[in-house]
C-alpha cells in the first residue's frame, strides 16, 4: 500500500464552514474555491477542500457582511499515515529473524522501498499532515444598511478612559501565562485616529457625513444633525504564542473590547444610547489589527440597532421639519439694572463669566438672573458640564442644555439666583462706526472681565450668516464673551477674528438679536 495517505486522503483535507450566509464566496490564499453544500440540515453549510502541506488563509465574502478571515494551519499528524509503517514494519521483523533465502531478501527489500518510498510521497504531497480544524463557524456580522438621503451624522467624540500602564492581557506561551501585557506598551491607540477611524467607517457605510467637521472662522462647531460619541472603559488583549522559539511559533492575538455609545442631536439631547461590545482574533503577533477589527465590530453592533435608522431618517414633510425644532426653553427676563455710580460697562463686566473647560477657557454672558448663559458652540465643545466662574469669585458647576453648531451658540445653565444679567435685545443695536467694548478672558483665567475698545467695522453676510465686524482686541479667550455698546447694552457675542501676516483688527460677533431664536428661547418678565 504505497503512500497510503496520499491515495487514501489525497492531499487535500475537506474542512466544513457552517452558520455562514448561504451563497457565501470562499478563498484560500486569494484563490477562490469551489465549495459543496452539507446536507446536515444547516442553511448555508459547505464544505471546502484545503491543502494539508501548508497554512491556508480562509477568507469568506458575502454581500451586506463584514468579510470573516481565518488561518488554518498543518499542525497535526493524519493517521492514515502510519499505514506507511506496515511495509516497514514487517520487513524489520523478518531483519530480526534473518535472511535465509533470495525470496526473503526480495520482501526486505519491497518492504523498506515501498514503506519509506510512501512516507516520502506523503511526506512530499502533505498527505501526512492534518490541518488544526476541520470545523469553522464564523460569526460574520451583518454591516448597517444606511439610509438614502438620511440626515447626516459625525463622530463628534471618543473618550479612552484607559490610563497608561492599565493591565489589558497576557501573553500565553504553550497555554502558560509569560508576560503581563499593559495599555500604552503593548497596544497604543488614540483617541482622535478612532474618531477619524469611525468617521471615514461612516462614509464607506453610505451615510451622509459631512466632508469637514463645519470648522471655519465663523463656526468650528459641527455641521451634522446628529452627533455619535463613543466611551471605552475596557480592553481585554491577549497574544497566544504556540511555542516559546518566535521562528517556531504561530500568533494569535485576541482581543474584545466594551463601547458605550451615545447618539446625540443638535441640542446635546440624547437620542440612543448602547453599550456594546466587539471580539476579534488576529493571527498575527500583536499589533494594533484585533484591537481595530474588535472595535469596529462594536460600532456596526451599535449601528445594527433597529432604533438608530429612524432616528437618522429626514422628516418626510416640511411641517414635520419644522416640528422637529426644540421645545421652547423659557427664561425670566429683568430689567436692565442702573445705579448711580456705576456706568454701564462696569455693570456689563459682572453680566461676563469665565466658562472653563477640559481644553482651555472661553467666556460666557448670563442672560437670566437665574443662571442661563451664552456662550460659544467651540467653547464647550463635547462637554456636557462646564465649570463657571463668576465675576466675584464664585465658582458653580454649569450644564451645556442647549447647542446649535451651526450658530457656533450653546447655552448653559447654573443654579445660581439673584444675577446681573444682559437683556437680549429683539432689534439690532449697533450702527455702524459706533465705539464698542468688548469683555471677556483673554488669553489666561487671570485675566477675567478685561475691557477692549474699539468701533462696528461693519456687518458681515458670511456662509448665510450675519455678523457684526470690529476692529476690538480679541484674543484666545474672548470667544462667548460680549461685545456692548457705551451704555452696556449687548450688542453682539464674540466668536472669531482673522489671524496672517498683515492681518490686524478684524474680528466678529454674533449680532444679540438673533440668540433667542437661535437657542429657541422664550423670555418672561
Amino acid at each position: 500500500m504505497p503512500s497510503c495517505a496520499t491515495i487514501i486522503s489525497t492531499p487535500k483535507q475537506t474542512v466544513h464552514i457552517v452558520g455562514q450566509p448561504a451563497g457565501s464566496t470562499y478563498y484560500a490564499n486569494d484563490k477562490k474555491l469551489k465549495s459543496k453544500p452539507l446536507n446536515n440540515g444547516t442553511a448555508g453549510a459547505v464544505s471546502v477542500r484545503l491543502p494539508r502541506k501548508k497554512k491556508s488563509e480562509l477568507l469568506i465574502k458575502h454581500a451586506g457582511y463584514k468579510d470573516y478571515s481565518e488561518t488554518l494551519y498543518p499542525t497535526k499528524r493524519n493517521a492514515v499515515a502510519y499505514l506507511n509503517w506496515i511495509p516497514i514494519v514487517g520487513a524489520l521483523g523478518q531483519l530480526a529473524v534473518g535472511v535465509s533465502n533470495g525470496d526473503d531478501t526480495n520482501f526486505l527489500g519491497t518492504g523498506l522501498l515501498l514503506g519509506v518510498g510512501g512516507v516520502l510521497i506523503d511526506n512530499s504531497t502533505g498527505a501526512s499532515k492534518r490541518l488544526n480544524k476541520e470545523e469553522i463557524r464564523p460569526n460574520m456580522l451583518a454591516l448597517p444598511t444606511a439610509l438614502a438621503g438620511g440626515q447626516t451624522i459625525q463622530c463628534g467624540l471618543m473618550n479612552v478612559r484607559i490610563k497608561g500602564g492599565d493591565k489589558m492581557g497576557n501573553l500565553i506561551i504553550e497555554n502558560d501565562p509569560e508576560e503581563i501585557l499593559y495599555f500604552g506598551k503593548s497596544l497604543d491607540i488614540d483617541a482622535e485616529h478612532l474618531k477619524a477611524n469611525i468617521n471615514s467607517t461612516l462614509k464607506e457605510l453610505g451615510y451622509n457625513v459631512p466632508g469637514t467637521e463645519g470648522q471655519s472662522v465663523f463656526s468650528t462647531g459641527s455641521s451634522s444633525r446628529y452627533t455619535l460619541q463613543g466611551e471605552m472603559r475596557d480592553v481585554k488583549y491577549d497574544i497566544y504564542a504556540s511555542s516559546k522559539y518566535e521562528a517556531l511559533a504561530r500568533f494569535e492575538t485576541r482581543c474584545n473590547v466594551e463601547i458605550t455609545w451615545k447618539l446625540l442631536n443638535q441640542n446635546r439631547q440624547t437620542v440612543l444610547e448602547q453599550k456594546t461590545a466587539g471580539t476579534s482574533v488576529k493571527f498575527v503577533k500583536g499589533g494594533n489589527a484585533a484591537f481595530e477589527d474588535a472595535f469596529e465590530n462594536s460600532l456596526y453592533a451599535f449601528l445594527n440597532n433597529p432604533a438608530v435608522a429612524p432616528a437618522l431618517a429626514k422628516p418626510a414633510t416640511a411641517t414635520a421639519a419644522l416640528e422637529s425644532k426644540p421645545a421652547l426653553i423659557s427664561i425670566h427676563r429683568n430689567k436692565q439694572p442702573t445705579s448711580a455710580t456705576d456706568n454701564g460697562i462696569t455693570l456689563a463686566a459682572r453680566s461676563v463669566v469665565i466658562m472653563e473647560t477640559a481644553n482651555g477657557h472661553g467666556s460666557g454672558c448670563i442672560i437670566s438672573p437665574d443662571g442661563y448663559i451664552v456662550t460659544n458652540a467651540h467653547v464647550v465643545g463635547d462637554e456636557q458640564q462646564i465649570q463657571v466662574h463668576l465675576s466675584d469669585g464664585l465658582k458653580a458647576q454649569g450644564k451645556v442644555v442647549r447647542v446649535n453648531p451651526e450658530m457656533d451658540l450653546a447655552l448653559v445653565k447654573i443654579e445660581v439666583d439673584g444675577l446681573t444679567a444682559f437683556q437680549l435685545p429683539v432689534a439690532s443695536l449697533a450702527d455702524i462706526g459706533a465705539d464698542v467694548f468688548a469683555i471677556g478672558t483673554p488669553a489666561d483665567k487671570e485675566l477675567g472681565q478685561t475691557v477692549t475698545k474699539g468701533i462696528i467695522s461693519g456687518r458681515r453676510k458670511i456662509e448665510g450668516h450675519s455678523f457684526l465686524q470690529t476692529d476690538v482686541s480679541i484674543n484666545g479667550g474672548n470667544s462667548g464673551g460680549a461685545l456692548v455698546n457705551r451704555s452696556g447694552q449687548l450688542l453682539g457675542i464674540v466668536n472669531a477674528k482673522l489671524i496672517g501676516r498683515g492681518i490686524e483688527g478684524i474680528g466678529f460677533a454674533i449680532p444679540a438679536e438673533q440668540v433667542t431664536d437661535a437657542l429657541q428661547l422664550k423670555f418672561t418678565e
